[in-house]
């Protein structure tokens, strides 16, 4: 199942041509062809598709209203175009190499859409809970559909969305409010960002119906995070009574309203785009930033931050504050005299920060991969008893959930990692294996643990665990106390650098 809504770099624009056609198949080819050269303009930055509507005007009107004059009776019917009519549309807009798209109003019309092979199906808003149709959409061929949520609840949008994913189908949402024209005011662009937040990793776009004076909505929507936008087209010709509605564009009004969405594009950016920038904006900011010198006269070894200050101005190649952090350790390679810079060359200098946020990702990774949800801001604390340089042979991971008089824990360990040997005065614990293998040792007693396994530990009880292939459990106790671990090997507790956090930084699509 092939989807056609990655448009994350390159938005899709759908230029809706409704009735605009007016039933006259010039006048609709004058359309594709006009709006399409303009769009070609902006092919580097954008996909376009032309979009009609459907309808068996036979069974969509009740026979007994043939002949009133209610406006859309009237409208549909004097724009009613033949099969054969709108085959030279479809193929035109083929030939334009545009993405095909259409609105089918009823059954019938469904199974129009397949068998004239359109790429993407939509759903007006109209039709969002016309549950006849939605099963027939649901139940057809067609796999990429976008549909319109204009006056639906957010429980309706649920609703359709759930359906039609159950039935496999590439969904996009496109935000709308269904009023023609749409006031600026009554826009309520924010909600695009509440329909991302609902439908995690679905494209979600912006159907406007504002006046063709209104050009710069699309660009407030694509920051809120829209990547489909929807416009209504239209070309007038006085000659034959053709007018353009409130809420469809000209060919001047789209080029102004296609060049602000680029503006709002460019002006965004990317990731990409910000990264190469930041070589320049290291450089403009270098004069700014304090420059490292030596407090006293210093010998060769170790710097620790009581000899050493921070001033500006910096001299080239000088160590700056800004590069130093409670992860850094700086060795001195010569003798130092007072009130003189420390250059980088004359330094060894190891930075552990870059060790930690390997763990810290390989941590979130596999918490994702298992489905383990974790809170979004809390710490996750690395314990390396004897040094970073050994944590993969002897350390841990913790994440602490919650610690009152009740302690809940995830604790994470890596391949052929082992946890020495330690006993609580305060806390009786019980380990719950949710992924990989642990063993145990408790009081010299070996425990081997599988998936589901529960081991209590008592107070005051020794115990290690090791596991063969990574592990993740979960440490239910009473209250933690951060003095309530004693190590076997007296020299773990004298070091009070066996621990550091860092923010976890989970993320769930």
């Amino acid at each position: 199942m092939k989807s056609l809504f990655d448009y994350s770099k390159n938005p899709l624009i759908v230029l809706e041509v409704a009735n605009n056609h007016q039933g006259d198949v010039e006048h609709g080819l004058k359309i594709i062809q006009e709006f399409s050269s303009i769009s070609k303009n902006f092919s580097n930055d954008f996909n376009f598709a032309i979009k009609f509507q459907y309808r068996d005007l036979d069974t969509f009107i009740h026979k007994d209203y043939i002949d009133s004059d209610i406006k859309y009776v009237r409208r549909f019917l004097e724009t009613k175009l033949k099969l054969e009519e709108w085959k030279i549309l479809i193929d035109k807009v083929r030939e334009e190499n545009l993405l095909t798209m259409c609105t089918p109003f009823d059954e019938v019309s469904v199974d129009n859409v397949v068998k004239d092979k359109f790429e993407i199906l939509k759903i007006a808003s109209a039709s969002i809970d016309d549950w006849p149709l939605i099963e027939k959409i649901g139940k057809s061929s067609h796999e990429n559909i976008i549909a319109s949520v204009g006056g639906a609840s957010i429980e309706k949008i649920k609703r359709l969305y759930s359906y039609m994913r159950n039935k496999e189908k590439n969904i996009a949402l496109n935000f709308c409010v269904s009023l023609y024209p749409t006031e600026r005011y009554d826009l309520n662009l924010s909600y695009i960002n509440e329909l991302i937040n609902t439908f995690p990793g679905t494209t979600i776009g912006f159907s406007t119906h504002e006046t063709g004076s209104v050009d710069d909505s699309a660009g407030l929507a694509l920051a809120a995070g829209a990547r489909i936008f929807e416009k209504h087209v239209a070309i007038e010709d006085l000659s034959k009574g053709y007018k353009i509605n409130d809420y469809s564009v000209n060919l001047e009004q789209y080029e102004n309203w296609l060049n602000k969405l680029l503006n709002a594009k460019k002006m965004l950016g990317s990731i990409d785009s910000r990264n190469h920038l930041l070589t320049q904006e290291i450089a403009t900011l270098r004069d700014l930033k304090r420059g490292v010198f030596s407090k006293n006269n210093l010998k060769k070894g170790n710097i620790s931050d009581k000899q050493i200050y921070y001033s500006i101005p910096s001299t080239e190649g000088q160590l700056l504050s800004n590069d130093l952090s409670k992860f850094s350790e700086i060795k001195l390679i010569q003798e130092k005299d007072k009130d003189t810079p420390l250059l980088v060359n004359e330094l060894n200098i190891k930075n552990l920060r870059s060790e930690i946020e390997i763990i810290r990702d390989a941590v979130s990774d596999n918490l994702k991969k298992y489905d383990i949800t974790i809170p979004k801001t809390i710490d996750l604390e690395i314990s390396h008893h004897y040094g970073i340089e050994n944590f993969y042979k002897c350390g841990t991971c913790m994440i602490t959930l919650v610690n009152k008089d009740y302690c809940k824990k995830i604790l994470y360990q890596f391949p052929k990692q082992e946890h020495p040997e330690h006993y609580h005065k305060l806390k009786e614990e019980t380990f719950i294996l949710l992924e990989g293998d642990l063993e145990v040792k408790l009081e010299g007693k070996d425990h081997i643990l599988s998936k589901g396994d529960m081991l209590t530990i008592e107070v005051g009880k020794k115990h290690s665990f090791y596991s063969k292939s990574g592990a993740i459990f979960e440490e239910i106790s009473t209250e933690h106390h951060t003095d309530d671990s004693y190590y076997t090997d007296k020299n773990i507790n004298l070091n009070k650098e066996r621990k550091s956090k860092i923010l976890l930084l989970t993320q769930y699509d």
